[in-house]
């Protein structure tokens, strides 16, 4: 018969709870070959709850068909109550069923076609051979306590009290278990030939090494699974001695464990030195060397699971550094956000440094951050770790990882965390050729992790573990995600700023280095060109459509000439206008009745001039000359249908122009400008002066200043309805206020996109990005890491918007909100 999936283990395991008083011994009919022993108060309440168990109504399983094959006779009876069921395995390839009722059934068989029953007698024992519906079973009849299986062979085995489990471990166990619950006991010595059923192409040598026998009682829900149990290890050879005594510790190994790894499995020690004197007698290692002062500094070892090779990490304790470990194997390749990563000399020590408990290979790389030291095959698997870890994108912070933990211990020795959902390809290739479709289309809904976790002490280990549904509304997807990382030649000049790619109506990714070649990079990491500029780009960006044909081109100042790039990088034609006088302030880029009849201006000291498309100066702009040095660039504001360019001079003359340049608005009073910008807020126009306060501007001229105790580096930012201030720590938006960890920030940016308002700053010292609502939350996943202001939009087709920063000294990074 072909071999039976994996699942017969899991429906067995997801059985209900019912009072149950003890019957008769059954247990001293149980075969000595049996790997897996299933007793239950309620056998019917136990069909009952596989029919209500969410997970089994998603998915039809061929594990569902084959237990209503085999065990199907179970629901023509009107009566079952207690059982036991053991599953061994047989020579020719089939699981065998016994189960053991104290009970006889009685049989409802007048509605079944096809069945009949034939009483035999044989080697001195009477039973009948029962055929429903295709189906068969043999049955005893002269016992007070029933035995049926699906082999006849075994079911005489039985009768004859022949092979049976007489083991002292086993009645330990057994005695251990929960009566009024249903629970599953393993026989691990047992289990490899009943593994080999379920997973032919998968390895599982530690689980059936770790103990002698296991037993859990189970808690089933219509939605969630825990159960609670022991493991006794009496064998030497057993993995359990290994972590037997040096205690336990409250595992960490999630908060190292990006959230999108396919799981992770970690050991624990309180006592290194204890373990390390179980592990080498484990191994028969009685030889002293250098690595066993590695273990000595350490507490916490794991391996976490990707979709490439596997990391492999050790966490130190609090008196070590994790670069003191790597220092005598490793020397340094590079700083990646501030944490040191190494190329391993002798990759092979660090692979058998915990065997056989964990395994690693491919320790080429190591990373120190902070605590952990972590082994990868690749830099670039290195990198992308600690981008999680940086942006606390890990599992330890999601809310499903945070829930689960509530029903476990806060102390383990073993921790095995897996993503049901992530671990479905790898599921298909263990399980046989034909289930490989069924497991690649398994729904886990809501049921986000499955977790083991093993608490040892003395001679076994409590067991414990979850299986839970999680509440959709604390589980977003749309939490921020670090999409991309591209690493330019050369260390970064400016800001990277977002700009329009007509081609696909989505945005790629502007910058330029500090040789000034500018890149033109796509939204998923392909640079589609570079160029050598004359000089640096001054401020940011700008795009036009000069042609009026829906394509783009990027528009910016260097100090000598304005420039205009097609979407290939090259120049537009009458472009670059090149200059004598250097130019001092940003490219203004005006559009007043956004027709595309764009106005270029520059300034320089203490002159502006204005430009259309074809390079040359607008007639009708007659604004030349400031008395002094004019210290922004001139910005174009909308109020109430009124245009107006405004800009400040050093002399403390706020000008406000009219698109012809003459004075529209005249303010006699002298502003000690502050640094930031003027902005359009309530219908005036809204800045601050050097004394930190706020200094607003009427449309007819009239100045107010308002006292607001900023202090001297404080910061603002405007939109016609929302204000939003920095000074010192205090972050104030609207009339909300928020007290940030002290730091160096960028201004408060406000960013319109989709309808909403998001309010962005940056952390220099911390190299944290920040962004926040308009009522003042910080949104999910923040903050991140960035050492630049942001530029963001909706770079892509969803509605999601994105955002690009400078990372290291060469990177750039997209993060989506």
């Amino acid at each position: 018969m072909k071999k039976i999936p994996f699942k017969i283990l899991l429906v067995f395991f997801f059985i209900s709870c019912q009072n149950q008083e003890k019957f008769v011994d059954p247990s001293a009919f149980i075969s000595e070959d049996a790997a897996v022993i299933i007793q239950t108060p309620n056998l019917k309440d136990l069909q009952q709850d596989l029919e209500n168990f969410s997970f089994f109504n998603k998915n039809k399983l061929t594990a569902e068909n084959h237990i209503k094959n085999v065990l199907g006779f179970l629901k023509k009876t009107d009566t079952l109550t207690e059982a036991i069921i053991s599953i061994s395995t047989s020579e020719n390839d089939k699981l065998v069923y016994s189960l053991l009722f104290k009970d006889q059934p009685k049989f409802q068989l007048d509605s079944i076609k096809n069945k009949s029953v034939e009483s035999i007698k044989a080697e001195g024992h009477a039973y009948q051979k029962m055929v429903l519906e295709e189906n068969t079973f043999f049955i005893s009849t002269e016992n007070a306590l029933i035995i049926a299986s699906n082999s006849e062979e075994k079911l005489i085995q039985l009768l004859n009290e022949e092979k049976l489990l007489k083991n002292e471990d086993f009645k330990r166990v057994y005695l251990a278990i929960d009566p009024n619950k249903t629970s599953v006991i393993f026989n691990h010595q047992n289990f490899k030939d009943f593994q080999q059923k379920l997973f032919p192409n998968l390895e599982l040598q530690n689980v059936e090494n770790y103990a002698d026998w296991s037993a859990i009682d189970l808690d089933i829900s219509q939605e969630d699974v825990s159960f609670n149990g022991l493991s006794i290890a009496q064998n030497s050879s057993n993995l359990h001695k290994i972590l037997q005594n040096p205690g336990t510790v409250s595992q960490e190994f999630a908060s190292i464990t990006p959230v999108n790894a396919l799981g992770f499995t970690a050991i624990g020690y309180r006592n290194p030195e204890i373990f390390l004197r179980n592990l080498k007698k484990f191994r028969g290692d009685s030889v002293s060397n250098a690595i066993d002062e590695i273990i000595l500094k350490t507490q916490e070892a794991g391996i976490i699971y990707t979709e490439e090779n596997p990391l492999f990490g050790i966490k130190t304790l609090v008196n070590i550094e994790a670069t003191d470990l790597i220092s005598d194997y490793a020397e340094l390749e590079e700083n990646y956000r501030d944490f040191p990563i190494y190329k391993v000399s002798q990759p092979r020590i660090f692979e058998k440094l915990f065997s056989p408990i964990l395994i690693s290979k491919k320790n080429n790389f190591a990373a120190a951050i902070d605590e952990y030291l972590i082994f990868a095959s690749s830099i670039p698997q290195l990198r992308e770790l600690i981008a999680d870890y940086v942006n606390q994108n890990i599992l330890a912070h999601q809310s499903y990882y945070k829930n689960s933990q509530q029903k476990l211990a806060r102390e383990s020795s073993i921790l095995i965390v897996g993503k049901p959902e992530a671990l479905k390809s790898r599921l298909a290739k263990a399980v046989a050729n034909e289930l490989s479709e069924e497991m690649n289309n398994l729904d886990f809904g809501e049921h986000k992790l499955a977790i083991l976790q093993l608490v040892e002490e003395g001679d076994f280990a409590h067991i414990h573990g979850t299986f839970v549904a999680q509440n959709n509304k604390n589980n977003s997807n749309t939490k921020t995600e670090e999409i991309l990382s591209v690493s330019l030649e050369a260390e970064l000049l400016n800001e990277p700023v977002l700009v329009k790619n007509h081609l696909n109506n989505q945005m790629d990714i502007a910058v330029q280095d500090i040789n000034n070649t500018l890149y033109l990079i796509s939204n998923k990491g392909m640079i589609f060109w570079k160029k050598k500029l004359s000089g640096p780009i001054l401020g940011e960006i700008k795009q036009v459509d000069l042609f009026k044909n829906g394509r783009f081109q990027l528009a910016f100042a260097t100090p000598y000439s304005i420039e205009v790039l097609d979407r290939n990088g090259n120049t537009v034609e009458l472009f670059p206008l090149e200059f004598k006088d250097e130019i001092t302030q940003p490219l203004s880029l005006f559009d007043y009745d956004n027709n595309r009849k764009y106005r270029f201006l520059i300034t320089q000291n203490d002159e502006v001039f204005m430009y259309d498309k074809n390079r040359k100066s607008v007639k009708g702009f007659d604004f030349r000359k400031t008395n002094s040095e004019i210290l922004q660039a001139p910005k174009h504001l909308r109020i109430q249908n009124k245009d107006y360019i405004v800009f400040p001079e050093k002399s403390g003359k706020l000008n406000i122009l009219s698109r012809q340049g003459d004075h529209r608005v005249s303010v006699k009073e002298s502003i000690d400008f502050s640094d930031n910008q003027w902005y359009e807020f309530e219908n005036d126009f809204v800045s601050t002066n050097a004394e930190g306060h706020l200094v607003k501007v009427t449309q007819s001229g009239q100045v107010t200043t308002q006292n607001t105790n900023f202090s001297e580096n404080h910061k603002i930012s405007a939109r016609p309805n929302l204000l939003v201030s920095l000074s010192e720590n205090i972050l104030k938006i609207r009339d909300k206020e928020l007290n940030l960890d002290y730091g160096l920030y960028t201004e408060p940016e406000i960013h319109y996109v989709n309808d909403k308002y998001y309010i962005s700053l940056t952390d220099f010292q911390t190299q944290k990005v920040y962004i926040f609502d308009s009522n003042a939350e910080l949104l999910a996943g923040f903050p991140v890491y960035g050492t630049s202001k942001i530029n963001l939009n909706n770079a892509d087709i969803d509605n999601r918007p994105e955002f690009v920063v400078k990372g290291g000294e060469k990177e750039v990074l997209l993060y989506k909100l």
